[in-house]
């Protein structure tokens, strides 16, 4: 089970317990960052096996071709595609969508301030670290509640959990409500195992 309190919310705990604890080693086969030191705060690197494990709950959208390149601080998935664009899969919006025609030019997006605050949550992400939420290895951020699910998408609701975990479930929850009309009163969210 868990040691040492590395999860904060109840949510997190059961769902550790049903996936068990995918924390990894950093090691030489993680999706590694290619950002300046600057913004390396604003990414994780998780290991290749644990991205696709948990881009198993994604199977739905669409990923075949695509390759993971970078890991953004709240989960989010960056991909190179064949024809060398870039693709976001987003954990908050549940959506994969083209966000740069190359690499470079994602790179020269987020030295500008909005854009990355718009990809990467960078004022949320600052502010978690302000509050003490620094991610250790295996770590991502996650809303208490999902904000597909109501949520509200605040630093007093941001904590820390397990990638694999996040990633794994945000596919699953979007699945479920990806075809619900705007506004539908979620009552129930199932989650399975695989």
């Amino acid at each position: 089970m868990l040691q040492g309190g590395c999860m904060a919310n109840s949510f997190s705990r059961i769902i550790s317990a049903i996936f068990g604890n995918p924390v990894s080693k950093l090691n030489a086969d993680a999706v590694r960052s290619p950002w300046p030191s600057g913004l390396q705060y604003l990414f994780i690197e998780p290991s290749r096996k644990d991205v696709w494990e948990a881009l198993d709950g994604w199977k739905w959208i669409g990923l075949d071709g695509l390759e993971p390149g970078a890991v953004s601080a709240f989960g989010d998935v960056f991909f190179r595609a064949p024809d060398g664009s870039v693709k976001l899969l987003d954990m908050v919006g549940g959506r994969l969508t083209q966000v740069s025609e190359t690499w470079s030019a994602l790179t020269d997006q987020l030295n500008d301030p909005d854009r990355r605050n718009e990809l990467l949550l960078a004022g949320l992400a600052t502010a978690a670290r302000k509050k003490g939420l620094v991610l250790g290895a295996g770590e991502c951020y996650d809303f208490e509640k999902p904000p597909v699910l109501g949520g509200e998408m605040s630093v007093a609701q941001i904590n820390k959990t397990f990638f694999v975990v996040k990633v794994h479930i945000a596919g699953q929850i979007h699945r479920q409500v990806k075809d619900l009309p705007p506004g539908t009163k979620i009552n129930k969210v199932t989650i399975g195992n695989r």
